[in-house]
Protein backbone atom coordinates (compact mmCIF):
# COMPACT_ATOMS: atom_id res chain seq x y z
CA UNK A 1 0.00 0.00 0.00
CA UNK A 2 1.34 3.45 -0.91
CA UNK A 3 2.11 5.93 1.79
CA UNK A 4 2.63 9.67 1.81
CA UNK A 5 4.74 11.99 3.93
CA UNK A 6 3.73 15.57 4.72
CA UNK A 7 6.39 18.26 4.83
CA UNK A 8 6.51 21.99 5.54
CA UNK A 9 9.38 23.23 3.42
CA UNK A 10 9.21 26.99 4.00
CA UNK A 11 7.46 29.37 6.37
CA UNK A 12 7.26 33.01 5.31
CA UNK A 13 6.53 36.09 7.41
CA UNK A 14 2.86 36.26 8.29
CA UNK A 15 1.12 39.55 7.45
CA UNK A 16 -1.95 39.12 9.65
CA UNK A 17 -3.73 36.87 12.15
CA UNK A 18 -5.18 34.65 9.42
CA UNK A 19 -1.78 33.83 7.96
CA UNK A 20 -0.40 33.17 11.45
CA UNK A 21 -3.32 30.83 12.23
CA UNK A 22 -2.84 28.96 8.93
CA UNK A 23 0.89 28.59 9.61
CA UNK A 24 0.27 27.26 13.12
CA UNK A 25 -2.29 24.76 11.80
CA UNK A 26 -0.14 23.55 8.90
CA UNK A 27 2.95 23.20 11.11
CA UNK A 28 0.98 20.79 13.32
CA UNK A 29 0.59 18.57 10.23
CA UNK A 30 4.31 18.48 9.39
CA UNK A 31 6.01 15.09 8.91
CA UNK A 32 2.95 12.89 9.14
CA UNK A 33 2.78 9.48 7.47
CA UNK A 34 -0.52 8.94 5.64
CA UNK A 35 -1.91 5.76 4.04
CA UNK A 36 -3.11 6.19 0.47
CA UNK A 37 -6.65 5.25 1.51
CA UNK A 38 -6.72 8.29 3.84
CA UNK A 39 -5.06 10.79 1.49
CA UNK A 40 -8.17 12.35 -0.07
CA UNK A 41 -9.83 12.78 3.31
CA UNK A 42 -6.65 14.35 4.75
CA UNK A 43 -6.37 16.80 1.85
CA UNK A 44 -10.05 17.68 2.17
CA UNK A 45 -9.76 18.31 5.91
CA UNK A 46 -6.79 20.63 5.39
CA UNK A 47 -8.83 22.75 2.94
CA UNK A 48 -11.88 22.68 5.23
CA UNK A 49 -9.85 23.89 8.19
CA UNK A 50 -8.29 26.72 6.17
CA UNK A 51 -11.83 27.74 5.11
CA UNK A 52 -12.84 27.68 8.79
CA UNK A 53 -9.85 29.89 9.65
CA UNK A 54 -10.99 32.29 6.89
CA UNK A 55 -14.35 32.60 8.65
CA UNK A 56 -12.75 32.97 12.06
CA UNK A 57 -10.55 35.80 10.77
CA UNK A 58 -13.14 37.54 8.60
CA UNK A 59 -11.40 40.93 8.76
CA UNK A 60 -8.40 39.49 6.86
CA UNK A 61 -8.36 38.80 3.13
CA UNK A 62 -9.47 35.17 2.76
CA UNK A 63 -7.16 32.49 1.36
CA UNK A 64 -8.46 30.26 -1.41
CA UNK A 65 -6.51 27.05 -0.80
CA UNK A 66 -6.37 24.18 -3.28
CA UNK A 67 -4.11 21.23 -4.12
CA UNK A 68 -1.97 20.79 -7.23
CA UNK A 69 0.13 17.87 -8.48
CA UNK A 70 3.68 18.80 -7.52
CA UNK A 71 5.29 15.64 -8.89
CA UNK A 72 8.18 15.83 -11.31
CA UNK A 73 6.20 13.69 -13.74
CA UNK A 74 2.70 12.32 -14.04
CA UNK A 75 3.91 9.03 -12.50
CA UNK A 76 4.82 10.66 -9.18
CA UNK A 77 1.85 11.62 -7.04
CA UNK A 78 3.20 14.50 -4.95
CA UNK A 79 0.87 17.30 -3.88
CA UNK A 80 1.39 20.93 -2.94
CA UNK A 81 -0.98 23.47 -1.51
CA UNK A 82 -1.60 26.66 -3.44
CA UNK A 83 -3.48 29.84 -2.60
CA UNK A 84 -1.72 30.05 0.76
CA UNK A 85 1.36 32.15 0.15
CA UNK A 86 2.53 32.29 3.77
CA UNK A 87 3.73 28.66 3.94
CA UNK A 88 4.91 25.95 1.54
CA UNK A 89 3.34 22.58 2.38
CA UNK A 90 3.78 19.36 0.41
CA UNK A 91 2.62 15.76 0.50
CA UNK A 92 5.22 13.39 -0.97
CA UNK A 93 4.50 9.89 -2.24
CA UNK A 94 6.87 7.34 -0.71
CA UNK A 95 8.22 5.08 -3.44
CA UNK A 96 9.52 2.29 -1.18
CA UNK A 97 10.71 1.65 2.34
CA UNK A 98 14.30 1.05 3.29
CA UNK A 99 15.03 -2.23 5.00
CA UNK A 100 18.21 -3.49 6.67
CA UNK A 101 17.37 -6.96 5.39
CA UNK A 102 18.29 -5.76 1.88
CA UNK A 103 21.86 -4.97 3.00
CA UNK A 104 24.56 -7.60 2.68
CA UNK A 105 26.89 -7.99 5.67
Amino acid sequence: MNKYLTRVSQVYSSKNKLEKAIQDFIKCNDRLLIDSKDLNEFKSKIIQHINFLNLENARCSPKSASWYNAGESSKIKDWGISGVDCIAFYIYEIKNEYSFENEKS
